[in-house]
C-alpha cells in the first residue's frame, strides 16, 4: 500500500498509521490501537481527535469507554473535496491581499533587479514566467538539457501554453545538439565550437542565463534597457547567420 498518498492529502505519519489500523481492525479502544502500531498511548489521543475533525473516524461509547471506528473509506474523497474548497477560498483571500499589498509595493526601475534560482523549482519558475509575460523569446545555446531536470508532462504543457499565447521562440543551437521543439520554434544552427554548458535568452524585459550543472542555476536580470541591448545583438547575429 502506498502510504504516501495519505501523506499527500494531509495526514501525518501517526494519523495515517492509526487510520489504517482502525480500517483494518474495526472498532477499537485507544489502548488497543497504541500497541498494534507501536505508538505511546500518551500521544495517540491528539491524532485520534484530528482524524475525527477530518471526518474520517468517529467514536461510539460502550460501557463508558470510547471505541473508535472508521467511516466508509470513500470519506477520503469528501475530505479531499473539502480541502480543495478551503484552498480555493484561501487563494481568493490571498488574491485580495495581493491587491492591497500592490498599493504599497513600488517597483524599482532605475537599476537592474538580479535574481538567482536553483534546481527544478527555479526552472519551473522561469518557464511559468515566460508564459505569464506572453512575449516572444530569443535565445543563444538552445538545448533540450532541461529534460534532465523537469518531467515531460510539464514541458509539454509549457509548449502548449506558449502556442495558446502565440509566443514565438527564435533560438541558435549548436550543430548536433537537440533542442525543445514544437509550434512557434524557429531554430538556426551554429558551429560546434560554440558548444558550452550555458544558455542565454531574453523575453519581455528580462535576461536569463541558464548554467546546466548538476543542480541547474538560473540568473534572471530584470531591466528593459539590458533586455533590449541583448535583443539588438541577437537580431544582428540572426541576420548574419543563415
Amino acid at each position: 500500500m502506498n502510504k504516501n498518498i495519505l501523506r499527500k492529502i494531509g495526514l501525518t505519519d501517526s494519523e495515517l498509521e492509526i487510520y489504517l489500523d482502525i480500517v483494518k481492525h474495526g472498532e477499537s479502544l485507544a489502548s488497543e490501537i497504541a500497541p498494534r502500531i507501536k505508538i505511546s498511548r500518551t500521544y495517540i489521543y491528539d491524532s485520534l481527535q484530528n482524524l475525527i475533525s477530518k471526518g474520517l473516524i468517529v467514536y461510539v461509547i460502550k460501557n463508558g469507554r470510547r471505541y473508535f471506528k472508521a467511516l466508509e473509506v470513500e470519506k477520503l474523497l469528501e475530505y479531499l473535496d473539502e480541502k480543495k474548497e478551503e484552498i480555493e477560498k484561501q487563494k481568493k483571500d490571498v488574491l485580495d491581499l495581493i491587491k492591497e499589498l500592490k498599493v504599497f509595493q513600488k517597483p524599482i526601475r532605475e537599476k537592474p533587479i538580479v535574481e538567482i534560482f536553483e534546481g527544478k523549482e527555479g526552472l519551473k519558475t522561469i518557464l511559468n514566467d515566460i508564459v505569464k509575460q506572453g512575449k516572444d523569446i530569443v535565445a543563444w545555446g538552445a538545448t533540450d538539457r532541461i529534460k534532465n531536470y523537469l518531467p515531460e508532462w510539464f514541458l509539454e504543457r509549457y509548449v502548449k501554453e506558449k502556442v495558446k499565447k502565440r509566443i514565438e521562440t527564435r533560438q541558435f543551437y549548436v550543430e548536433g545538439e537537440k533542442t525543445l521543439e514544437g509550434p512557434g520554434y524557429i531554430l538556426k544552427a551554429v558551429s560546434k565550437e560554440f558548444s558550452n554548458p550555458v544558455t542565454f535568452g531574453a523575453y519581455a524585459d528580462r535576461i536569463i542565463i541558464f548554467f546546466w550543472s548538476e543542480i541547474p542555476i538560473i540568473i534572471r536580470v530584470k531591466n528593459k534597457n539590458i533586455a533590449n541591448s541583448f535583443r539588438k545583438h541577437f537580431e544582428f547575429l540572426w541576420k548574419k547567420i543563415k
